[in-house]
């Protein structure tokens, strides 16, 4: 009960990539009339998204892992095959096969959304395939930082310590949610998961701030480290530190926790063991 439980929670997370797999679907319209005349057709395709939406039947999954595998097994050559592979593999990663999530993360191609990456490395992890894991994560991670280079509301910047790189980031304007504007992104140079140290001007924890103590809190930042599987609020800060001591501070802590990084735990059945929200230890840009 308790596993099928945590299913139903998990079946938001294929939401993405089924609609990614819709839009590729309408853009396949477009090569039909070059396509082979043997292999399968549009309507497979849509017979397949209608199967992922179809509001008479839980989308659990192994009924999304049944159906996208059949679907692939028809059309190995649709454009929808990518995301198609992605979901199969965050599916068969949800329900305890390493191996099999494996292999539908491989035929997946270059995978530019976080949620899948951080669920190939895990699954890679649990596969016992350190190597292909921790590859994985360096692309992913270079590829994040190529995202907010080109930015124009990002800057960032990239310094070694002993056990990893820290990259520093800054957005020119604050999170309106979590009031975030700077994080640092600690990536160790061997096996670990990535961590981020955020220092935010919260509005909901400095508004019970200001109940609680009937003073004035907009001096001051929280300061929390977010690990894959979840956050840790270290403490308050006044904003009248320079840059330099919140580099300096945010860099140690850092390169503490690079020293003896959080890794994938042990695998022995039931679903792969995912990070909890992936965008927060590698974030974007404030909407």
């Amino acid at each position: 009960m308790e596993i099928k439980k945590r299913f139903t929670k998990r079946t938001c997370r294929y939401a993405g990539a089924a609609l990614a797999a819709a839009v590729t679907t309408f853009i396949g319209w477009a090569g039909l009339a070059k396509a082979d005349p043997t292999s399968c057709s549009l309507r497979d395709a849509t017979a397949w998204q209608l199967a992922l939406n179809d509001p008479q039947i839980e989308q659990t999954p192994d009924h999304i892992l049944s159906v996208t595998e059949a679907f692939l097994a028809k059309c190995p050559n649709r454009p929808e095959r990518y995301d198609a592979s992605r979901l199969a593999g965050i599916a068969a990663a949800d329900l305890g096969a390493p191996h099999r999530a494996m292999r539908h993360f491989q035929a997946a191609g270059a995978m530019r959304d976080l949620l899948s990456n951080f669920y190939a490395i895990a699954t890679y992890m649990a596969a016992d395939e350190p190597r292909l894991a921790w590859r994985l994560r360096d692309q992913m991670v270079e590829r994040w930082r190529s995202r907010l280079e080109r930015h124009p509301a990002v800057s960032v910047s990239a310094a070694a310590s002993e056990h990893g790189m820290i990259y520093q980031v800054y957005f020119t304007r604050a999170d309106e949610h979590t009031g975030v504007r700077s994080v640092w992104v600690g990536v160790p140079y061997g096996p670990g998961w990535p961590a981020t140290l955020s220092f935010s001007k919260d509005p909901f924890r400095l508004g019970l701030k200001r109940i609680r103590t009937s003073e004035e809190t907009s001096d001051y930042r929280y300061v929390d480290l977010h690990r894959c599987q979840g956050r840790r609020a270290l403490g308050e800060i006044a904003t009248r530190l320079s840059v330099t001591e919140f580099d300096a501070a945010a860099s140690a802590s850092l390169a503490a926790y690079m020293a003896h990084p959080d890794q994938p735990e042990d695998y022995d059945t039931g679903p792969v063991r995912n990070c909890v929200f992936p965008g927060r230890l590698l974030p974007s840009p404030p909407a």
